[in-house]
């Protein structure tokens, strides 16, 4: 949980996610997909079977955010259908990868208990993270969401989603500078 919270890579994809989000349900189910798809990287790292330097994962978050974040303003429908499912699940193992640096550090806080329940434990404490972020942040959008003519604008995106995502992708560009 307090990874999620102190990340501001995590804050952004978040931020992302939510903006494109048009109900409840959907936000649940790309947090869910997200969390799912980052738990089986964690739990693969955790057992030693995958590993990748951050050098390569940490690009590679930060471009996840410039990407999902464009989605939102380039391809709206994508950002809104199926494959915005997709798109959470495959960055969500990258994500996942990021986090086994976190799963690492609370496995040598705590020797003594077993490998599973830690896993699980953090996987619960990521999944509830995302929600404490996401859900205020789909009430805030949805709350200020109003379409309004734009020049240029962009059909089926509101002023907010287009100049939100914007700052996200900017936040995630930075991001991606520091990485590389």
């Amino acid at each position: 949980l307090h990874h999620v919270l102190t990340g501001y890579d995590h804050l952004l994809f978040l931020a992302a996610l939510a903006l494109a989000s048009r109900s409840w349900r959907r936000l649940l189910a790309i947090i869910g997909i997200f969390t799912l798809a980052h738990s089986i990287t964690v739990t693969l790292a955790a057992l030693g079977w995958v590993r990748l330097p951050p050098s390569i994962v940490e690009p590679i978050i930060a471009g996840s955010i410039v990407f999902v974040a464009l989605q939102n303003v380039l391809a709206p429908t994508g950002a809104a259908g199926s494959s915005r499912l997709a798109v959470a699940f495959g960055f969500g193992l990258i994500h996942g990868l990021g986090f086994a640096g976190g799963l690492r550090e609370v496995l040598q806080q705590s020797p003594t208990t077993s490998l599973a329940i830690t896993i699980l434990g953090f996987c619960i404490g990521v999944e509830l993270g995302h929600l404490a972020v996401g859900a205020p942040l789909f009430g805030i959008f949805k709350a200020l969401r109003k379409p309004a003519p734009e020049p240029f604008a962009t059909p089926g995106v509101t002023p907010l989603e287009r100049w939100s995502s914007v700052a996200v992708a900017a936040g995630g560009a930075w991001f991606l500078w520091a990485a590389l």
